[in-house]
Parts: C-alpha cells; sequence; structure tokens
C-alpha cells in the first residue's frame, strides 16, 4: 500500500471523520506488521470482499451467513471488506451482528441502504452505529480511489416510499472528489446506477462518471459497484461496468401469489418475511480482485442453491429483470481497466 493508502474524505471534515480514517490506516498497518507482506505476492494486487444485502432483520440465519463470509475473507486474507448496504437496523439488539464484521482484522466500510433505516431509524443513526465517516465518503486503498455513495436523498416533491436520489450537494461532492485524485477510481452504491428508475438522477451521477472518464485521456472510473437489486447481473455504458452484486441471502417475491413457506413451522413464526423470499440455502459473496500490474479486475463468484422451489417452479418472472439474473449465485467475471 502507498502513503495515500486508507484516505477518508467527504468534503465536510471532521474530529470524527479524522479518527475513522486515522483508526482505518492503524487497522492496515497493523494488518502488514502482522503478516509481514500484503495478501498477494505482488504489491499490484488487491484483494477486496464483497458482500451485500444480508438483511438481519429479514433472514432467519444472517448471522451465520456473514460469519461464513467474514471467515472466508480472513482465510483468504483479503486486503479489506465492504457491505453494501441493506445490512441492519441500528438497534442495539443488532450489535452482536455488527461484531461479527468487525471480527475481520483489516479495513472495513459500509454504504448506506433503503433498509438500514426502517423502523422509524434516520440515517444519522445508521451512519453512527455503524461507524461510519459520514453518508458519504471516499477512501484510497493500495494504489486505487474507491467512492462510496448515499442514493437515499429525498428528491423535491417526495412523498412516500423509499426515496432514490443523489441530492446537489453530493453531486458536487462527488466531481471534486472525482478532479482531485488522479487514481483508478471504483464507485459503490447501494441502488444501481445502471437499472432504469434505481436512482432517480441517475444520468446526473453518470454524466459526472463520464466527464472524469475523459479527464486527461484515461478512463478515469474503472467500475461501478452495487447491490439492492438481489440480481446477478452486469452491463457496460460508455466503456464503464456496471456491476450488480447478488444478496447474500434471498431473491424477494413481489406477487403475493407466489409466496409461501420456506421454513418449519417455529422458524416460520419468528420470521415471517421469509415466506416473501426465495433464500439461498448458502451464502453468496464475491471478491474483488484488482490487478494493476496486469490492467484487469475480476468479481470472483460464488454459487449456492435455492431453498426449496426457485422461481422458476413457482412460476414467478417478474417484469423488468434482466434475463437469467434471477439466479442462486454470482458469476466470475473479467474486465480490463481502461488506459
Amino acid at each position: 500500500m502507498n502513503d495515500r493508502a486508507n484516505r477518508i474524505s467527504n468534503g465536510f471534515p471532521n474530529r470524527r471523520q479524522f479518527l475513522y480514517g486515522s483508526a482505518i490506516s492503524a487497522l492496515a498497518a497493523g494488518r502488514l506488521q502482522a503478516s509481514q507482506t500484503p495478501r498477494s505476492d505482488s504489491k499490484s494486487k488487491l484483494g477486496i470482499g464483497l458482500i451485500a444485502d444480508v438483511h438481519k432483520d429479514i433472514i432467519h440465519d444472517a448471522d451465520d451467513r456473514l460469519k461464513t463470509f467474514v471467515d472466508a475473507m480472513i482465510a483468504a486474507k483479503a486486503d479489506a471488506i465492504v457491505q453494501l448496504g441493506d445490512f441492519c437496523i441500528p438497534k442495539p439488539a443488532n450489535q452482536p451482528f455488527l461484531d461479527i464484521f468487525r471480527r475481520f482484522p483489516g479495513p472495513q466500510f459500509h454504504v448506506l441502504g433503503n433498509h438500514d433505516t426502517d423502523g422509524g431509524f434516520s440515517r444519522e443513526q445508521a451512519v453512527n452505529f455503524l461507524g461510519m465517516p459520514a453518508r458519504f465518503y471516499a477512501f484510497d486503498l493500495g494504489g486505487l480511489h474507491f467512492v462510496v455513495l448515499d442514493a437515499n436523498d429525498r428528491p423535491p416533491g417526495h412523498k412516500s416510499g423509499y426515496p432514490k436520489f443523489v441530492a446537489p450537494e453530493q453531486l458536487d461532492w462527488l466531481e471534486r472528489d472525482l478532479a482531485r485524485t488522479s487514481l483508478d477510481t471504483f464507485v459503490i452504491s447501494h441502488q444501481s446506477l445502471e437499472r432504469p428508475a434505481c436512482i432517480v438522477n441517475q444520468a446526473d451521477v453518470r454524466a459526472i462518471l463520464d466527464r472524469a472518464r475523459h479527464c486527461g485521456g484515461r478512463r478515469k472510473v474503472v467500475a461501478c459497484l452495487n447491490g439492492h437489486w438481489h440480481i446477478d447481473h452486469s452491463r457496460v455504458i460508455d466503456e464503464i461496468p456496471y456491476v450488480h452484486i447478488n444478496s447474500a441471502s434471498y431473491v424477494w417475491i413481489d406477487d403475493p401469489g407466489r409466496r409461501g413457506p420456506r421454513l418449519d413451522a417455529e422458524l416460520s413464526k419468528r420470521f415471517p418475511y421469509v415466506a416473501s423470499t426465495i433464500p439461498y440455502r448458502g451464502p453468496l459473496f464475491s471478491t474483488l480482485e484488482i490487478d494493476l500490474a496486469q490492467g484487469h479486475f475480476e468479481i470472483r463468484g460464488r454459487s449456492s442453491e435455492w431453498l426449496g422451489p426457485g422461481p422458476r417452479a413457482i412460476g414467478y418472472d417478474p417484469a423488468g429483470y434482466p434475463a437469467d439474473s434471477l439466479f442462486p449465485g454470482i458469476r466470475t467475471r473479467n474486465f480490463e481497466i481502461g488506459g
């Protein structure tokens, strides 16, 4: 890692943000001291564990799913881990769940999901509970730049439902942040910048990414990663890959007529929302493997299977979903880092 690794910035510095950045740097330094060498044989390589949409407050075995992920990343000597939102609501009863994530002995990063404020909690409460530096922020790691967005801003005229908007102050910050860095950059959000209507003003965000892409004649924005839709899918727009990281836990069934028990009677009573899902039998997560020397990165996949009948077996085929995206796994995908 270079001396700029783990720089945290959200354009609005404060004491807690500074302390968070210092803590992340200390974690990184401690990890390198313990192992003497980085996770990979080459300093040009970086491995980051990704997990999305665990939904502690819905799925019955969220703790086991998260533990499997953290144990796998520890065993793989990953350089950092990121959860892409819809993790848990910020109530004291969920502290042991968060503690599982914190067992990872290296840098840990969080993205705010729309369900992280269920139950009347605010985004500020979620930020404080998770220990985030801010709702949106940026950091450097291993010679790369990472931007974390919060697409839960309230758009003008919003009346009901989950807001899905990136407010002007955040757009301004994003443009300034991308202008400041000379590093290849990954943009991470909970909601998709690729799927129609996932973020109301996604075109505004993509325009900023496109302007950064052309800065200096090179493609600065390497890729955009998101969770939220619980699908396995990717698409390239204007040379930038947009990659959905599938849920760790399940597919949600919008059609009430297709819902039914997935657990035994006792568990169904304790976790009633599972009947509205098709769970994956085992947890899904992935590793973002980046090789700067070779100029490519990989989303390393993981397979599972449906817990009970899958979408086809129950006749569930929701409109608007990309073909073959309802899949009990994360497919391995490879991309070039543009020059």
